[in-house]
């Protein structure tokens, strides 16, 4: 089910699995680091509103190029509201065949959730309905 549709996002919801995601837009090209942390805020409510246990994010189609500090704002006010909503596992969905970088399945220190990266929707949504280990 789509819970939101913007120029730079759309968020998606699976009642029966709990998972929330976002698909990232090609206008994200555009996207200031104010635009992309509004686009967040409005995420994390959502993930808050329907105490999703997994997200999913498609990053296929992702261009914006955060800049310095970016990483360690969404920690603090992004991925803590993750958490207290009840996130247990987060994965990021790259196109079939990409590179991986190694970090993309690493959560940061101060994260409670699990991250990992998928080049493969099937896995990525088998792993995020896992049970947690």
């Amino acid at each position: 089910m789509e819970l939101h549709d913007d120029l730079f996002m759309k968020i998606f919801w699976d009642e029966h699995t709990r998972i929330i995601g976002i698909d990232w837009k090609d206008a994200t090209s555009s996207m200031t680091d104010e635009d992309f942390k509004a686009e967040l805020t409005l995420f994390a409510g959502q993930v808050e509103k329907k105490k999703a246990h997994a997200i999913l994010v498609q990053v296929a189609s992702f261009r914006h190029r955060p800049g310095p500090g970016l990483q360690s704002w969404r920690v603090q006010n992004i991925s803590t509201r993750y958490s207290a909503a009840g996130v247990k596992r987060f994965a990021f969905l790259f196109p079939q065949g990409a590179q991986i970088p190694p970090m993309m399945s690493q959560s940061s220190a101060e994260e409670k959730f699990l991250t990992r990266a998928y080049d493969n929707l099937q896995q990525a949504e088998t792993w995020l309905t896992a049970k947690n280990d």
